[in-house]
């Protein structure tokens, strides 16, 4: 009886799946709404302000990747250099904060170097001069014609003037409907992320 409660132990232990550490911390409100978010590309907007993209599915990170080199490559000439190896190495980051600029750099790194960047990355900037959250933004409609959606999740000490910036971004770009991301409040009977859908 010992050894098969062992071994349903050991099953347990070795099949199951832990949460991902998490590589930009955002503490999210609460909402009442359940509806789990997991096909959407996530802009993670920190307590400073700073902005994130995530997204889960390595195929179109790389087609985004690729569609902001060809839309966009004349306006970032630094990022035609981009080889495919690296392009490669894209895909397999699904939390990035880079600005476009320092792109083949990052990209250059291994892995354990790239796992140190992320500790500090600087955020992408989405100021009205150098809007690359809303190239990125755009580049991943590109990638899948329109058919992505998209999610705003900020933390729930992140100043409300940030989160206005990213919706008016939006907005600007003809992106009127989004999810903002919560975590369920005390009273629900479970605690996954949710979103409620906004815009018309």
């Amino acid at each position: 009886m010992t050894d098969v409660a062992f071994l349903l132990l050991t099953f347990f232990i070795l099949t199951a799946k832990f949460k991902p550490q998490s590589v930009v911390a955002v503490d999210v409100p609460q909402a009442r709404s359940n509806k789990t978010v997991t096909d959407a590309v996530t802009i993670l907007v920190d307590k400073d302000g700073k902005a994130f993209i995530s997204l889960k599915e390595s195929g179109t990170r790389y087609a985004m990747l690729e569609q902001m080199i060809e839309r966009y490559g004349d306006v970032y000439p630094n990022i035609k250099s981009i080889t495919d190896l690296q392009k490669k190495q894209f895909s397999l980051i699904d939390t990035w904060g880079t600005p476009v600029e320092d792109m083949p750099r990052v990209l250059s790194m291994n892995g354990t170097e790239v796992k140190k960047y992320q500790e500090t990355m600087p955020g992408i900037p989405y100021d009205s001069l150098h809007n690359q959250l809303g190239d990125w933004i755009q580049a991943s409609r590109y990638a899948t014609e329109g058919k992505i959606r998209i999610a705003i999740k900020s933390d729930k000490n992140t100043s409300v003037t940030y989160v206005k910036d990213v919706v008016k971004l939006l907005t600007a770009r003809d992106i009127h409907r989004f999810l903002l991301i919560t975590t369920l409040s005390q009273g629900a009977s479970e605690s996954t992320e949710s979103g409620t859908e906004e815009g018309n």
